[in-house]
């Protein structure tokens, strides 16, 4: 017959207590970049700059894009792609023939939003953190205003 020694509840949970916890990765990011900002370029109407306040914790930053045209061959299209940076100002330059038909296309307005992150990876954790508000740059005026 084997026997196995008993151990007292009271000493395993002992153990337990004061065993290390395992190391894990770094928490996501809980709040959103600042002061997200961005005005057209005066050099080029297919150019927004924008610039935000540093996020601490953040190593890096996607923005977020969402550009509206009018299509050339007719109609209307939009354009959405995120790229990242990690500084804390981006040039977004948009292309005139967003659907590649070689018909130039009209850009009407582009709403953007950026959030840090903290790579490296694509994991949850480090990417998916909260989006600053969102800022719509119209070309008919020129303007860009925060939502």
């Amino acid at each position: 017959m084997l026997r196995v020694p008993m151990v007292s509840t009271a000493l395993l949970a002992v153990v337990l207590a004061v065993t290390p916890a395992a190391a894990g990765p770094d928490p996501a990011l809980t709040a959103a970049p600042t002061d997200f900002a961005c005005v057209f370029s005066t050099t080029d109407p297919n150019t927004i700059e924008c610039s935000w306040s540093a996020l601490d914790g953040a190593s890096k930053y996607s923005v977020d894009v969402i550009a509206n045209y009018t299509l050339g061959v007719g109609g209307e299209g939009s354009f959405d792609f995120d790229f990242g940076t990690p500084l804390t100002t981006a040039e977004v330059v948009l292309p005139a023939d967003v659907d590649q038909d070689t018909l130039a296309d009209t850009l009407v307005s582009a709403v953007l939003r950026v959030k840090g992150m903290n790579p490296p990876g694509r994991q949850a954790f480090n990417q998916n953190t909260p989006f600053s508000s969102t800022v719509t740059c119209t070309v008919a005026t020129g303007v860009c205003v925060a939502d």
